[in-house]
């Protein structure tokens, strides 16, 4: 194979199955991807992937040649992270973290003041999505680094614990059981809102919740951790969030922040690359700064 971009498409569409999926996750149009597949066809007299319902499915000749074709690919892609320098200072790239937007509130800042010091001419994007999504992302390179509680993360995925949290409390203030010791009897009377995030640790919550209260007592579902912040200051509902999350907000918002009377276990904060980016200098680099930075901060956010 005279072009070894070819590999790059051959590994796409073994993977995406999809002549379209491949195409973005490559970063080029679906011509494109159509055209290095033709050209594969040709240098091996096979047809390689047919269309089977809505999937591009490998022939037996191509599963048969599937194997050297990726570990040829990986030794590349082994050898240029051994040849690669990479200069932080000198580094333009706009780094994307999938991340939610309680991440984008309490860790990001301080993130991105290291990085203006380290890398100052690098820019930052974050993207949510499902865990699926997340997984696709971080093994095409479109997400550098996840952070947050994804347990359910794990396919070539390393992960890097950075910091641990808690849970507590929040209140308007003027509530009611503002100046009092939250208690368990206060706390289970009252009614409460609850974030609904998918695969996070607030599962785990609501099941602890529903258990002490009952599912009546929850009075609002959200999917943002923001909104909450928001929508308990006009009214006596309890929210109960990370507490690193709930110190932040305490410093712009109106709320009382106290200690859960319900017992909920801690949960860690991750960071989470995949496999195929493990030895690249850059993502290297990228990891350990938001690791030391993320790890700073853990008194602060205890």
């Amino acid at each position: 194979m005279k072009d070894l971009n070819l590999l790059y498409i051959f590994e796409a569409l073994w993977r995406d199955h999809s002549t379209s999926i491949a195409a973005q996750n490559l970063g080029v149009t679906q011509s494109a991807v159509s055209s290095s597949l033709k050209r594969l066809r040709q240098t091996y007299g096979d047809r390689l992937f047919t269309l089977v319902g809505r999937r591009m499915e490998p022939t037996p000749f191509c599963i048969h040649i599937a194997t050297p074709l990726l570990e040829s690919l990986n030794l590349i892609r082994a050898a240029e992270s051994q040849m690669v320098e990479f200069d932080p200072e000198l580094c333009r790239k706009a780094f994307t973290f999938r991340m939610l937007d309680v991440g984008e509130v309490v860790c990001l800042p301080p993130i991105l003041k290291q990085l203006a010091s380290e890398a100052p001419l690098a820019r930052l994007n974050t993207v949510g999505g499902a865990m699926d999504e997340t997984l696709t992302g971080l093994a095409t390179g479109r997400v550098d680094l996840a952070l947050g509680y994804m347990p359910s993360l794990q396919t070539d995925i390393h992960r890097l614990p950075v910091f641990s949290q808690h849970y507590v409390c929040a209140m308007r203030l003027g509530h009611p059981l503002a100046d009092k010791v939250l208690t368990i009897a206060d706390f289970i009377a009252c009614d409460h809102l609850v974030v609904e995030a998918g695969g996070t640790s607030n599962q785990a919550l609501e099941r602890a919740l529903v258990d002490a209260a009952g599912k009546a007592c929850i009075k609002m579902r959200v999917p943002h951790h923001l909104s909450s912040a928001h929508l308990i200051l006009q009214n006596d509902m309890l929210w109960t969030l990370p507490n690193a999350l709930g110190k932040t907000l305490a410093q712009f918002y109106p709320l009382v922040i106290k200690p859960l009377p319900l017992q909920i276990p801690t949960f860690e904060i991750d960071l989470y690359w995949h496999d195929r980016f493990h030895r690249d200098p850059q993502n290297k680099w990228l990891r350990e700064m938001v690791s030391r930075v993320l790890k700073g901060q853990q008194a602060e956010w205890q």
